[in-house]
């Protein structure tokens, strides 16, 4: 009587779903490009197969006493494989204020992952320096 009673509920437990990883983001590196009209930021990603990732991000540098600063035009977008991804963007510097130049600025980046409506986010906030 005991089994027949255990069994109905073995049927209703079934596998358990797959967990989704949630995303994750780490700069590489921030290259000057066109005498600092801009910076590339390379990055490496990780996202669940499938999902549409998108990136943004900002870039602040004090440059004497004025202050340069860029973000990133459109969306970097690209489709999730799974595995790590090495991407890079472009970031221009704003018309408004100064170039970039080789040294320490303050970065703000992050990703969304979206398997369809339902989106993860992973960012990040931290000192760089940008290289020649």
């Amino acid at each position: 009587m005991i089994l027949a009673l255990a069994t109905p509920m073995l049927v209703f437990a079934g596998a358990a779903p797959a967990v989704a990883a949630a995303p994750a983001l780490e700069i590489s590196s921030v290259t000057l490009v066109a005498k600092g009209a801009g910076v590339r930021l390379d990055y490496v990603v990780s996202c669940d197969e499938g999902a549409s990732g998108e990136l943004r991000a900002t870039i602040t540098q004090a440059v004497g006493n004025r202050i340069a600063h860029g973000s990133v035009p459109q969306y970097r977008t690209w489709t999730c494989t799974g595995q790590t991804q090495p991407l890079s963007a472009l970031i221009p510097a704003d018309v408004a204020g100064v170039p970039f130049r080789a040294g320490e600025a303050l970065l703000s980046a992050w990703i969304s992952a979206c398997p369809g409506a339902n989106c993860e986010y992973a960012e990040t906030e931290q000192v760089v320096r940008i290289i020649r």
